[in-house]
């Protein structure tokens, strides 16, 4: 057997056993519902149109943005889950060329997931892809009652 065999021979056997392979991830992917994109098939339970403010000293004003109260206030080391899904909507909106304000929508829907949709920029982030307690931080932005003043005196002006 001269060694252009072997070589030969050898590239056949890997390629059988790749596409065996594709196969069969094909077959688990398909069976299991892995790599579907999921989308709300449902209106929303509960939605929340929220706005942010940026204050000083690093401070994060949260609102509901139809009623302007004051959902949440987070100081330069607090929130930091709920800032940085926010700076990555802003940069969305950046790379579309729409100004950085403006509402983002926080939906509920029937089986339970958390939605951010940002309706300038068409941005769609399912919250629960990170884990139960940053989706909890978003939960509180959707149920949470508005800060009262003695909450808000603590925080930094």
């Amino acid at each position: 057997m001269s060694p252009q065999e072997i070589i030969h021979r050898r590239a056949m056997v890997a390629i059988g056993v790749f596409v065996a392979f594709v196969l069969v991830v094909t077959t688990i992917a398909q069976l299991t519902g892995i790599g579907i994109r999921y989308e709300p098939q449902a209106d929303p339970v509960v939605m929340v149109e929220l706005s942010f403010e940026d204050g000083p000293d690093g401070l994060v004003t949260v609102l509901n943005a139809e009623t302007h109260e004051t959902l949440a206030e987070y100081g330069m080391d607090e929130g930091v889950f709920v800032r940085s899904v926010m700076r990555g909507v802003a940069r969305q909106r950046r790379l579309r060329g729409i100004e950085s304000r403006g509402p983002v929508r926080l939906a509920e829907y029937p089986d339970g997931r958390l939605w951010l949709t940002d309706p300038a920029s068409e941005v769609e982030i399912f919250l629960g892809a990170f884990g139960p307690d940053q989706t909890a931080a978003w939960a509180s932005l959707l149920y949470g009652e508005p800060a009262a003043p003695t909450e808000l005196a603590g925080a930094p002006q």
